[in-house]
């Protein structure tokens, strides 16, 4: 008669493998940026509008928490509403370029960006690499009007701790009301290793236990 030990073995085996192996990759589906940003860092002036500019009806507050609130605007809103907004021309902005930083609370694998950007600007998302910025996506134009929402769909991960939103063209009236980052966390969450740390242990006694049954020779355990 075979002893199902083995087969258990096996089991606890595979399913803390499985447990490593999907670590990086559950929930890759899901929004990471409201519940992880941890500090938004910003450069220039923001929420000032040039003297004279027509965009003062219906304009709101910048609503700095706008971009990582999980939130979108209805398309087509007037840019400057309910969104994180600025105003490029250099009687406001002279010398020092917006940008719009979210730290995380840890690193990240991430695979698809959503955005809400003012339709008629182009603007990059770019992600911190350890040591230097690099791009993450060209965000192009869009028709019609108002905040309008761009999706990168399924692409290549990167893994960061760190985004960064900056416009690269367009009229000055810049505005973002809405960064999404999917993905994980790039290192398994505690869960997964106390997952992992159980199936092992229990394999490995599994495993001392049948080889004290096959060994008449091996002492005695309690």
């Amino acid at each position: 008669m075979h002893s199902a030990k083995p087969a258990l073995r096996g089991l606890f085996v595979a399913a803390s493998l499985a447990a490593l192996l999907t670590a990086t990759t559950a929930r890759a589906d899901t929004n990471i940026v409201p519940g992880h940003w941890d500090s938004i860092h910003l450069t220039g002036t923001y929420g000032v509008l040039r003297a004279g500019s027509p965009w003062g009806p219906g304009s709101t507050p910048v609503d700095l928490l706008a971009p990582v609130d999980g939130a979108f605007q209805p398309e087509g809103t007037q840019w400057n509403n309910g969104s994180f907004w600025w105003d490029a021309d250099p009687s406001v902005n002279p010398s020092t370029e917006v940008t719009y930083t979210i730290h995380f609370d840890g690193l990240f694998s991430l695979s698809r960006f959503v955005v809400q950007t003012d339709n008629n600007d182009t603007y990059r998302l770019d992600w911190w690499d350890g040591t230097a910025w690099q791009a993450a996506w060209n965000i192009p134009e869009a028709p019609s009007y108002g905040l309008r929402t761009h999706d990168t769909g399924t692409v290549p991960a990167i893994t960061t701790n760190q985004l960064r939103f900056v416009a690269t063209g367009g009229d000055n009236y810049y505005a973002v009301s809405e960064i999404q980052a999917f993905g994980s966390a790039a290192v398994p969450e505690p869960a997964a290793w106390a997952m992992m740390i159980t199936g092992f242990g229990l394999a490995g006694a599994l495993l001392r236990r049948r080889r004290a049954t096959l060994d008449p020779n091996a002492p005695a355990t309690a």
